[in-house]
């Protein structure tokens, strides 16, 4: 586990080659097995490999956002969640680990948080039910069409006091 972990990357360029559903349900049970506070279990998962939906979702956005990865991954909650963020979170980190374990691709994407108010996008997000809720990231899932480089850990961000 601890390879996997210092292993991983963010996969920002994906073959057209589709994700198994096998290795997709695998990912999403991993995300929804991820610690909750007080085990609220509050949230969701939305799963897209609809290349159409995936289409309109960057025509709307007017740009490339998720690499052109053949799913993405949205994970939300309901606006009285206090523990939203904390809770996706962890629900991503564990999928993008599941991901890594599967021998595919994942990246971290964060700008559908920033449209979830926008009208352009209601009718779209009223059909994946993520109208009127808190979308604290998505995650792009495919096979990776690049070898990243080695991670280098900056300086100074640990403080012992022993």
């Amino acid at each position: 586990m601890i390879d996997m972990i210092k292993s991983r990357r963010s996969i920002r360029s994906y073959t057209e080659e589709k994700v198994k559903e096998e290795d997709l349900k695998e990912i999403v049970e991993c995300g929804l097995l991820a610690p909750s506070g007080m085990n609220t279990q509050r949230i969701q998962l939305c799963v897209i490999t609809d290349q159409e939906i995936l289409k309109q979702l960057e025509k709307l956005m007017g740009r490339e956002f998720f690499y052109h990865a053949p799913a993405l991954i949205v994970v939300y909650s309901d606006p009285d969640n206090k523990y939203a963020a904390h809770d996706g979170s962890c629900a991503m980190t564990q999928m993008y680990l599941a991901a890594h374990a599967l021998n595919l691709g994942s990246c971290w994407i964060n700008q559908l948080k920033d449209v979830v108010d926008d009208p352009a996008f209601d009718e779209l997000f009223q059909k994946l039910s993520l109208k009127g809720k808190i979308i604290v990231g998505a995650l792009a899932v495919g096979h990776a069409n690049e070898v990243p480089k080695e991670k280098e850990i900056k300086e100074g961000r640990v403080h012992w006091f022993k």
